[in-house]
Order: structure tokens, then C-alpha cells, then sequence
């Protein structure tokens, strides 16, 4: 599937806009609606001749990424996948919006094509908007290879300028945190969660804290290795002293990819064929976690989150393991390809910050 559609929409300022899209395929198609980078809004299929109209919130936000300069947003940008043709039209509007701050898992990565699901990088944070209905926006602020002291340095100087009463900061870090001596789970990793969670409240907004996704480094008898636990036990820490909402991705993500099993589960994370990653999601995978944290949500009932959440497209069965390979039987085989050898620290997570 090719990207068919590209047009910059200029807005007057930083904030939410109403986006209303009027589909029309030019054959019988299966079509993605995006905006900014890559942020999914809406998929599905059409036939030949047929027009779909869509309204979507959405948000447009400056953007300062660590290392990089102050970037000023002036448009929304709006892009399509699929044999379809668009209209759209903008205009501001009043809505809460959910301030996303995160590592590789969570950012909005980008794409080449034709596209392939498999061997695309997706952070959930680009996938979270699929799931939810009109009158709420996402701006996804995370970044490949960041700590949460860097974000403080940089992208949280940007939203902490645009957050407001009503809004939400949705926080998730820890993969690079770990490879950090000062960052530990439960110093300065643990004090810079309390930090985010006490500026969010005294700028009238609400805190929800995710725990980093597990990787997918499998010991010999099926089970992920527990490579991020006290992070996940820092996080949940954190939550509970400021009262805000838990997200365990790390427990969703360990309970997911054990059912799916060791061959199974890069199916749902980075791979060309040829080289696989332990630690970065694909766009089949980041739909997958996107799906828990909304199923998260719901069953918290994080309001207004919760009542703009489709509860009816974000089932996430176990999956059952295909049968290709018994774990055992086969453990030389999975270490070839690395699914039981654990590289250094420093280098268990493919560097995607230039991709």
C-alpha cells in the first residue's frame, strides 16, 4: 500500500483543530487516514467509487526533540495510504487533549514506501488515535533514545506551555533510563516520574503513568526475561504515591507475547526478513499495545478518555502460538537468531533515533 495523499493545512496557532475528511476510493481499496507524523486516525476499506466522510479532533503542536532545534508548527498535516482521493477541510475547536511524553516505544516513527506493516517501526503513542472517537486530540511528544531527564530538558519545555486544565500528560520511559547509572528505577528515574506528576497538577492536568513494555528476550522454558521489572515496580510506586492512574504495559506486554511465544511474537515487533529487533513494535504490534492502554483506560474509566474510547474495536484475545517450533526442543535454533542471548545493556535496543 502506497501513500497516495500529502497536503499541509495552515492553522492560525498551536491547539486543537476539528479535521473533516471525505474519502472517495478510486478502486476497491483499503485505506489509512493520518495526520502530523504518521499519527493514525482512521482505517478501513472501500469500494470502487464509494466517498466516507470523517471528522476527527486532532492536535497541532510545536515540537523541540532533544538535540534537535525548536521546531514551529504552522499547519496540519494530513496524508493517506490506500487508492483513494480526499478532501479536507479545518477548523479550530475547543477539546481536551492527551500530552504524550516517551522513548522509541510510544513516538510517532515514520514509514517507508509501499508499505509493510512487518518491517515499519511504531511507537503506540501514533496508534493510540485510531481508538478513539471524536472530541478528544493526542499530541505525541515522545522521542526515540529518551530518558525522562532529557525530555525535561527539551520536548517538556513545549508541552508544559501548552498543557492547560482538562488535559492529560501520558508518561512512559524506562528502556533508556536503565542504561543510565543516575537513572535508576528507584533514583533518579523514580524522582523524575514525581517530578512530572507535580507539574502536570499544578498546571491543572492529569497524570497517567504507563510502565515501559517488556522486551522479547525469551528464557529457555518460554518465559520473557525480566529485563524492566523494577522499572515496572518504579512506576507503579510512583503512581500510587501521587494517586494517579497505572498503566502496566509491562505486565500486558510480558502476558501477550509469552502467550504468543518465542517464534510468534516478532510478529508483532521489527523485523526485515533478514535482522529483528528485541525492544521496538511494528505497526501490527503498536496497534496491539495502543489497544491495552485504551483497554486500560476504559476499565479505570479515566473520564473524558474513557466515554471516546471505540470499546468494540480494541479486543486483544492471547494469541495462541502457530506450533512452528517447541522451545525446547529447538532452544539452539533461538539462539541463533537471539531470542535467548542477551546482549550488553548498552546495546540491547537498536538505535532508531535517525531512522
Amino acid at each position: 500500500m502506497n501513500k497516495t495523499f500529502h497536503m499541509e493545512y495552515p492553522v492560525p496557532k498551536n491547539g486543537t483543530y476539528t479535521l473533516k475528511a471525505a474519502v472517495t476510493a478510486k478502486s476497491d481499496t483499503h485505506y489509512v487516514i493520518l495526520c502530523e507524523s504518521r499519527r493514525w486516525l482512521f482505517e478501513g476499506d472501500l469500494q470502487s467509487g464509494e466517498t466516507r466522510e470523517h471528522s476527527f479532533t486532532v492536535n497541532v503542536c510545536d515540537t523541540h526533540m532533544f538535540g534537535d532545534p525548536y521546531t514551529h508548527r504552522t499547519s496540519l498535516t494530513v496524508e493517506a495510504m490506500g487508492d483513494v482521493s480526499l478532501e479536507c477541510s479545518v477548523s479550530p475547536c475547543t477539546a481536551p487533549t492527551i500530552y504524550i511524553a516517551g522513548d522509541s516505544t510510544v513516538t510517532d516513527q515514520p514509514a517507508e514506501y509501499p508499505y509493510n506493516a512487518a518491517s515499519t517501526y511504531c511507537g503506540w503513542g501514533q496508534m493510540f488515535p485510531l481508538y478513539l472517537t471524536e472530541g478528544i486530540a493526542v499530541s505525541n511528544h515522545a522521542q526515540s533514545g529518551s530518558t525522562t531527564a532529557e525530555f525535561m530538558q527539551s520536548n517538556w519545555l513545549v508541552v508544559r506551555e501548552r498543557i492547560k486544565p482538562g488535559d492529560f500528560l501520558v508518561v512512559e520511559f524506562g528502556h533508556n533510563d536503565q542504561k543510565v547509572k543516575e537513572l535508576a528505577a528507584f533514583d533518579g528515574y523514580i524522582k523524575n516520574l514525581r517530578y512530572y506528576a507535580e507539574a502536570a497538577a499544578d498546571l491543572g492536568a492529569k497524570i497517567i503513568f504507563c510502565s515501559p513494555i517488556n522486551r522479547i528476550i525469551f528464557e529457555p522454558d518460554g518465559k520473557l526475561k525480566n529485563l524492566l521489572g523494577e522499572y515496572r515496580s518504579a512506576v507503579k510506586t510512583a503512581a500510587e504515591e501521587c494517586k494517579a492512574v497505572f498503566v502496566d504495559l509491562w505486565k500486558r506486554s510480558t502476558e501477550y507475547m509469552e502467550a504468543a511465544g518465542p517464534e510468534d511474537a516478532w510478529d508483532y515487533f521489527w523485523s526485515d526478513g533478514k535482522s529483528r529487533d528485541y525492544t521496538h513494535t511494528n505497526d501490527i504490534g503498536g496497534k496491539v499495545i495502543a489497544k491495552f492502554v485504551a483497554q486500560e483506560l476504559l476499565a479505570a474509566n479515566v473520564l473524558p478518555i474513557a466515554s471516546h474510547i471505540k470499546a468494540d474495536e480494541i479486543q486483544t484475545p492471547l494469541p495462541k502460538p502457530s506450533g512452528k517450533k517447541n522451545t525446547a526442543e529447538n532452544i539452539n535454533d533461538y539462539r541463533s537468531v537471539g531470542l535467548v542471548n542477551i546482549p550488553d545493556l548498552a546495546d540491547i535496543d537498536k538505535d532508531i533515533r535517525n531512522i
